[in-house]
């Protein structure tokens, strides 16, 4: 299976009808895209089902591991990757034995396979924690006090100073890379740029599936990223 992530950066969206140098494109959609607190599915064990996103606690107590979802009142047996493995070592503090994790899983034999890690965090609100419900991607950087919220009306600029709450329509594109971009249609001085790379965040220690880059004004500020809750649009 190809991961969820890879089927994520195909192709260039335009969220607003630019008036600028870039071309209008199409990025193909995932139309499965669920919440960051998943919802229950009733598949069948021993079939193989969809890949999904699903968030909640992690739990790697012996004999298996599992994972609360939020909203769920139940524990569902996890299949843990190497990747899931080595982040709660290196995110989680010794002898912690619960984390909260988003992840990218499918359904086999009864329980999930993790495919791809979105977040690991041993801080913050976990499941409480709805600000990206709304937003198709996120960067942000707690150490420099910055966040551009992405999603079907533009992107947004949460900062702590005069430009708090900026909104721009915007245009976006992709590179050979797979990184994303995103910018003001009438260029005005903000760009949000999304790489395939996994970030650590200074501050917390937290790891997210993204890597950030805000410019601002020509200025360039690091910072890390993830994909919101919002569905990505056709």
């Amino acid at each position: 299976n190809s991961s969820v992530y890879e089927r994520f950066f195909k192709g260039v969206h335009t969220m607003t009808a630019p008036t600028g140098r870039l071309a209008l494109c199409t990025i193909l959609s995932v139309a499965s895209i669920l919440s960051a607190c998943a919802s229950w599915s009733p598949w069948q064990g021993g079939r193989e089902a969809p890949a999904q996103r699903v968030a909640g606690l992690v739990d790697r107590a012996e004999p298996h591991w599992t994972i609360r979802a939020c909203g769920q009142e139940h524990d569902r047996l996890l299949e843990p990757s190497a990747e899931l493995k080595r982040l709660f070592d290196e995110v989680g503090q010794p002898g912690q034995m619960s984390i909260f994790a988003e992840l990218a899983v499918t359904e086999k034999d009864g329980r999930w396979m993790v495919d791809r890690t979105h977040r690991v965090e041993s801080t913050g609100r976990g499941c409480m924690d709805t600000s990206a419900a709304r937003s198709q991607w996120v960067g942000f950087s707690l150490a420099d006090g910055w966040r551009v919220d992405v999603g079907a009306g533009g992107m947004k600029l949460t900062s702590g100073d005069a430009e708090d709450g900026r909104q721009l329509s915007m245009i976006s594109e992709q590179l050979p890379d797979g990184a994303l971009g995103f910018r003001g249609v009438h260029d005005q001085g903000l760009e949000l740029w999304l790489y395939p790379t996994g970030c650590i965040e200074r501050t917390t220690g937290d790891y997210y599936h993204l890597s950030a880059v805000l410019i601002r004004d020509g200025q360039r500020l690091n910072g890390c990223g993830y994909q919101g809750g919002a569905p990505l649009a056709d």
